[in-house]
């Protein structure tokens, strides 16, 4: 695993102040929420289709071993019911895939297509129980996205398990299983585990353990919350958790796994709720409806020229920002303390005003900022402690 940063496309202040939809997003919050609801937006982690696809192709290639014959899925929700089917037909073959998209399934399946071609005397897929006998397959992969909470692998698995023939096969031990994800939590592994069928205790000749293995470029522990949203997680959660407008099992994302990586070719449903999520009969407008990224929001994460605003756009933020500068606070740690944000986040601001031409190298301000500073529209800072954070939602009236 390793932590590269250039995997991912991230949504900078000048990024989410120069995008309309995003404006008219944020327009659904109160001025104070507003500031929370690009913090969260900011600290979204996401990945291309092409990073993912070189990823997960390096990754299988560097499983495979010349003298095995892989097995290759693509790890999907059998069903919207507690009650999910054998994996398997009467006739030993994968039951039936919709015809309709399946969102991050279908890239999954073309991209073991593309590796199975390249790979044709080493790799099947989505191989038949007759077609893995007369191979004498020991070796599966199983591919899934990201793994939060671990329930739909542990399912998906348990779903081959019903029938007789590859459970037998598990219980002797002819079978082992690579779960590869792009990312995962490091709870959920003994999650899987414990669920899978099968006991898992020293008195067994071949633990159940030992069957599994995991591949991620991620590992996240559920509990570290702040390693992926920043310093100022905390006033995020009770944001998030405030939103009426989305269910409340959605807010956190599913599992309160409340996870901050998004791929472009699907939203995962343990991403915070309010960025894609929909109450019924809620006049409420997400961001990415459907979990899907929309096509104006890969076009402006890949803009790697971030958009001049003109004066007539800054932000109350930006200029909220250019007041505490002509007051002499200039260091990132302070501007976020006054301006209800993080670090890094202050930090993105001071090179937007730099970009803009409002502040210099040394950021103090520039004429055209001096400009901007004496018009009216400068607003007064409001004064505001994260520790009393009340979310507007909450208020009555």
């Amino acid at each position: 695993m390793t932590n590269n940063e250039s995997l991912f496309k991230s949504l900078s202040p000048s990024k989410i102040d120069s995008s309309v939809e995003i404006q008219n997003w944020l327009s659904q919050f109160s001025i104070n929420d507003q500031t929370f609801a690009k913090l969260l937006l900011s600290r979204l982690k996401f990945i291309s289709r092409d990073k993912y696809s070189e990823w997960l192709n390096k990754t299988i290639l560097s499983i495979i071993d010349k003298q095995f014959v892989f097995a290759l899925y693509s790890v999907r929700k059998l069903s919207q019911s507690g009650n999910y089917p054998s994996y398997w037909g009467n006739d030993k073959q994968v039951i039936y895939r919709p015809g309709e998209s399946q969102g991050s399934e279908d890239l999954v399946y073309s991209l073991i297509a593309n590796l199975v071609r390249a790979n044709k005397d080493r790799l099947l897929d989505h191989p038949s129980l007759d077609k893995l006998k007369s191979n004498k397959v020991r070796q599966y992969i199983l591919i899934d996205d990201s793994i939060g909470s671990g329930e739909r692998i542990s399912k998906f698995i348990n779903s081959m398990l019903k029938h007789p023939t590859f459970l037998s096969w598990w219980n002797l031990g002819w079978i082992n299983i690579h779960i590869v994800s792009f990312s995962r939590f490091h709870e959920a592994e003994k999650k899987i585990i414990t669920n899978i069928r099968g006991k898992d205790n020293a008195k067994q000749k071949i633990r159940k353990s030992s069957k599994i293995k995991f591949h991620s470029e991620l590992v996240y522990h559920q509990n570290w919350i702040k390693s992926r949203w920043g310093e100022n997680y905390e006033p995020l959660i009770e944001f998030c958790q405030a939103q009426k407008q989305i269910p409340p099992k959605k807010r956190l994302g599913y599992g309160d796994v409340f996870s901050n990586l998004i791929f472009y070719h699907s939203v995962p449903n343990n991403t915070p709720g309010i960025i894609w999520a929909k109450k019924s009969k809620s006049k409420w407008e997400p961001l990415m409806p459907n979990r899907t990224v929309p096509t104006w929001l890969i076009e402006l994460l890949e803009n790697n020229n971030d958009k001049i605003i003109t004066t007539s756009k800054l932000s109350n933020e930006l200029l909220n920002a250019i007041m505490l500068i002509k007051k002499g606070i200039r260091n990132p740690t302070s501007l976020a303390q006054r301006l209800n944000t993080d670090t890094q986040y202050a930090k993105n601001l001071l090179e937007h005003l730099k970009m803009t031409g409002l502040i210099n190298e040394h950021s103090r301000l520039t004429s055209r900022g001096l400009d901007i500073f004496h018009q009216k529209n400068i607003i007064s800072l409001q004064s505001w402690d994260y520790s009393m954070y009340i979310p507007n939602s909450w208020c009555a009236g």
